[in-house]
C-alpha cells in the first residue's frame, strides 16, 4: 500500500478547485446585483464559503483517495478545465454546475465491492464533517450577517443573519445526497451497483437527517435532482 500523498500539482488543482467552487457558491447566494452593490459581502461569503463547503469537498475528495490507497490503487485528484470554466459561468446565472474535478484512481483493477466503498468514502466523510460542525454550534457559535440575503430563510439562514455552523451542516448533508444519487458517474451509481441495501440503508438515513433538521423544501429538491440527474447519465452515459 503506497503512503497517502497530495504532490504540488496536485495540491495546485485542488486549490484551484476549491476557490472557483467557493466563489460560485458565493455568486449563487449573493448574485450578481448583490456583488455590485456590496462587494464586501461577496468576499465575506467566500471565505464563509471556504470553510463550509470548501472544507467539504476537500475531505470528500480525500476520503476517496484514502480508500483507494488502502485497497492497494494509485489515486490523484485532477480538476477538470471545462467543468469549472462552465460552472463559473452558470453561477453568474444563478444555477450552480458543480464539476470542478474528481479523484481518478489508477494502478489497480478494483472490485465492485471496492468500488462500492471508495465511493461511499466521500459521503460518509461529508457526514463526519457535518457531525463536527454541529458540535461547533454549540461550542463555537457564530453568525454573520449578509444585507443581500434579508429574503432567505433556510440553509442555517434567517433574514440575513447566517449560523455559520449549521450553515456548514446544511452544505455536507447537500453534499452527501446530491453523490448519493445513483446516476452515473456519481458515487451513488457505484454503490448501488455493488450492494442496493447499502445504497438505501445510507441514503435513506441521510434523507431522515435532512427530514428532521431541514425544511422539507430540501427533500423536494433533492427528488428534483434525482429525476434531473438519472436524465442526464441516461443520455450522456447509457
Amino acid at each position: 500500500m503506497e503512503p497517502f500523498r497530495v504532490g504540488p500539482d496536485e495540491l495546485f488543482q485542488m486549490a484551484v478547485s476549491v476557490l472557483a467552487i467557493s466563489f460560485a457558491f458565493s455568486m449563487i447566494f449573493v448574485g450578481l446585483d448583490g456583488m455590485l452593490a456590496y462587494p464586501g459581502e461577496l468576499i465575506a461569503f467566500l471565505m464563509l464559503s471556504l470553510v463550509t463547503i470548501g472544507s467539504g469537498f476537500i475531505f470528500h475528495e480525500m476520503g476517496h483517495k484514502v480508500a483507494a490507497i488502502y485497497y492497494g490503487a494509485h489515486a490523484r485528484f485532477r480538476m477538470w478545465v471545462q467543468g469549472l470554466a462552465f460552472m463559473l459561468i452558470t453561477s453568474f446565472f444563478g444555477v450552480l454546475f458543480a464539476a470542478p474535478g474528481a479523484v481518478y484512481i489508477y494502478g489497480k483493477k478494483i472490485t465492485p465491492k471496492e468500488n462500492g466503498i471508495i465511493s461511499l468514502a466521500g459521503p460518509v466523510t461529508n457526514l463526519i464533517l457535518m457531525s463536527f460542525f454541529a458540535t461547533l454550534i454549540f461550542a463555537l457559535p457564530m453568525t454573520q450577517h449578509f444585507t443581500t440575503l434579508q429574503s432567505w430563510t433556510f440553509f442555517g439562514i434567517n433574514r440575513g443573519a447566517i449560523n455559520v455552523w449549521e450553515f456548514g451542516m446544511a452544505i455536507n448533508l447537500i453534499l452527501a445526497l446530491f453523490n448519493m444519487i445513483p446516476a452515473f458517474p456519481l458515487d451513488g451509481s457505484k454503490v448501488f451497483r455493488w450492494n442496493r441495501l447499502a445504497w438505501i440503508g445510507f441514503t435513506g438515513f441521510l434523507l431522515l437527517l435532512a427530514m428532521a433538521l431541514f425544511p422539507f423544501s430540501m427533500i423536494v429538491g433533492w427528488v428534483f435532482i434525482f429525476m434531473i440527474a438519472m436524465i442526464f447519465s441516461k443520455l450522456f452515459f447509457g
